[in-house]
């Protein structure tokens, strides 16, 4: 269609693709809840399907069950408790799993083996899921405790399975999933795209942006990959530079104060040593971390500059497995011409802000395979 429509000059096209690679946060389309109203309201259609199919009303399965509080307007409205006080809140949590497990008792017993059957068979599993992550396995002093902290792959929306939490940045959370996207930065053409809940790292979106340019004609032709950190170790950049592709990545920001950095050290990646800008050398193994003598540190005139660590340890340097990459990157952004080609990344930050305008940023539909075929 681009050749067809002669929007650009494929013949001045360069040989090899240049592709950059971003994501950007999409808030889910699901209704994000606490801990009560996930549980609260997967009851609540729990007792409803079991109604349906014991074609009996629900206010009576509940009055029998001994569960009334899935009868209320919301459970909050149904526990009626003070809110704000700590005691009554934790008293809440068992009553409400007190009712729960009453209610689950007495459908299974009523319904047989239809609890192992869609749809009561699926809402007894979301159920047991919600109680899983969101309730302490072992609380102080026995009783049912809502969890401390965040369970990992916490679901977060009854209605959307598959939306998770996620951060823009370390004080920024968001609810949804993360959309990837590969652009050629001559034409400027989509060329992959993938979406990922959004507490999964950003390697496994560039997973499914590489089986996208697969089916790239000039899949084998790409010379140069333009990334941000995030992507650096995925199996799509490793692939891409096996194969002779160069990668262009900004470097980690190193942060010591005004002491000696790791750019200060000198490293040899043949002999695999390092040296301080005092002059001492250690070996080093990529992926972990180098400990100069303690005793050599503490006679260093340079110490004070180097570490504040005790007399008893000397400075530390941790080796990353990409360490050579990682360097140079580091000289990439020393130079005009490094920092010039690192620029050039802002194509697909243009090509994201236009998917941006589009969409807005919220998800359209639910579900990571609905929100995939949307952005494509």
């Amino acid at each position: 269609l681009a050749k067809k429509t002669k929007g650009f000059d494929w013949k001045k096209l360069p040989k090899t693709l240049r592709i950059g690679v971003d994501s950007r946060p999409l808030e889910g389309a699901g209704r994000v809840e606490d801990t009560f109203n996930l549980l609260g309201r997967a009851t609540a259609k729990l007792l409803s399907a079991a109604a349906m199919v014991l074609g009996r009303k629900a206010e009576e399965i509940a009055a029998c069950a001994g569960a009334p509080v899935f009868l209320a307007l919301s459970i909050k409205t149904g526990l009626d408790i003070d809110w704000t006080d700590p005691d009554q809140k934790a008293d809440a949590i068992g009553e409400l799993v007190r009712q729960i497990e009453a209610l689950e008792a007495w459908i299974r017993a009523q319904v047989g083996e239809a609890a192992e059957e869609p749809p009561l068979k699926d809402l007894l599993e979301l159920i047991a899921q919600l109680r899983e992550q969101d309730l302490d396995p072992e609380p102080p002093g026995g009783g049912p405790r809502i969890r401390e902290g965040v369970a990992k792959d916490r679901r977060v929306s009854i209605e959307d399975p598959d939306m998770r939490h996620g951060r823009k940045s370390k004080s920024k959370r968001f609810n949804g999933y993360k959309q990837h996207i590969a652009a050629d930065l001559d034409t400027e053409l989509l060329l992959a795209c993938s979406v990922t809940p959004a507490n999964r790292p950003e390697g496994e979106g560039a997973a499914g942006l590489k089986a996208d340019l697969a089916r790239s004609p000039r899949h084998e032709a790409i010379g140069e990959v333009f990334v941000d950190r995030a992507y650096v170790n995925s199996e799509f950049v490793e692939a891409s530079a096996e194969n002779g592709a160069m990668v262009y990545c900004k470097p980690w920001n190193a942060t010591n104060g005004d002491r000696f950095k790791k750019a200060d050290f000198k490293l040899n990646f043949r002999l695999r040593t390092i040296t301080c800008p005092a002059g001492h050398t250690q070996n080093f193994r990529p992926g972990e971390l180098v400990e100069f003598d303690p005793l050599t540190c503490n006679a260093c005139p340079l110490r004070p500059r180097c570490t504040r660590a005790s007399n008893d340890a000397g400075r530390t340097i941790r080796i990353a497995p990409d360490e050579q990459r990682q360097q140079r990157f580091r000289k990439l952004v020393g130079t005009t011409k490094g920092r010039e080609a690192l620029r050039q990344r802002v194509g697909v930050e243009h090509r994201l802000a236009h998917l941006a305008s589009k969409q807005g940023p919220r998800a359209r539909y639910r579900g990571l395979r609905n929100n995939l075929f949307d952005l494509r």
